[in-house]
């Protein structure tokens, strides 16, 4: 089971059965789906491309030259003159590569946000500064997702990055790849260490499929539809609201009878939570 804290403004996301998947740049990190790259191509990269194709792009280039000129030169020698000339310049062009790099990760980010909605999962439900930060400090709750429902396994290939739950990594250093190298494990799942208590897992989609969309600034919202079926618990706030709490209980009661509801409390020992069955 994997959960989202929720504040209590945000009974709309069991009444009606949608949930938001976010643009990066709304997230509280500012590091989101930043990676480093360092370069459009290194040098080995680049190398191997000379090999494997330089022959087959010097034959395609001369038959688009008129015979006459053609005949002056041989494809061997184009080939040893382009060698050449890569070596000589390969300085300039590995500046140009790297400032390219720099310019890719900025129009992948803009292009994220166009593009990508991320849910954010827990596999904690007793986190207290997660209690704070996402539920309102204690006033809202906590659904209890079923990781194992249809609706976190869409995988639809062996690559997709969308539509099926991943673990999010934690690291000291950024992700710094050449833009041929970097994977989506690290542009879409590697967070700072001082993300690590959060212990997050996460599914991407792509936001034009959203079932529901609602204009916002400064970003649109996009909710998709999950299945009633794929909540097991809903967990409330040590500090909920009377009225909060009786309108939960009200839908939970009516749209979803199956899940295990429980009440958060606050230890009186330890600086830690207890919960009791309500069901």
């Amino acid at each position: 089971m994997l959960f989202k804290y929720l504040p209590p403004d945000r009974i709309d996301v069991l009444t009606s059965g949608h949930i938001r998947f976010t643009q990066p740049a709304d997230f509280n990190d500012p590091f989101e789906f930043r990676p480093v790259i360092s370069s459009i191509a290194s040098k080995e990269e680049m190398d191997e491309i000379i090999e494997r194709d330089l022959n087959e792009i010097i034959e395609d280039e001369l038959q688009k030259i008129p015979a006459a000129v053609r005949c002056l030169i041989s494809p061997n020698q184009l080939q040893r003159a382009t060698r050449v000339f890569y070596e000589e310049y390969w300085s300039t062009i590995k500046n140009n590569f790297k400032e390219m790099g720099g310019e890719a990760s900025r129009v992948f980010m803009d292009k994220a946000n166009e593009l990508i909605g991320v849910l954010s999962l827990t596999e904690k439900r007793d986190n207290l500064l997660m209690w704070s930060h996402y539920a309102s400090s204690h006033k809202g709750f906590c659904i209890g997702f079923d990781s194992n429902s249809p609706f976190f396994k869409r995988k639809r290939s062996e690559s997709d990055e969308f539509y099926h739950l991943r673990k999010v990594t934690y690291r000291k250093l950024r992700p710094n790849r050449t833009a041929s190298r970097l994977s989506g494990v690290e542009l879409f799942l590697v967070k700072s260490l001082a993300w690590e208590y959060e212990q997050e897992w996460r599914m991407c989609a792509v936001l034009e499929d959203s079932e529901k969309f609602i204009n916002s600034v400064p970003f649109p919202i996009h909710l998709f539809k999950y299945p009633n079926s794929a909540v097991k618990e809903v967990i409330l706030g040590a500090c909920i609201e009377s009225e909060v709490k009786s309108h939960i209980l009200d839908v939970l009661g009516e749209d979803y009878p199956h899940v295990i509801v429980k009440q958060a409390k606050i230890s009186t020992e330890e600086f830690n939570l207890e919960y009791v069955d309500l069901n």
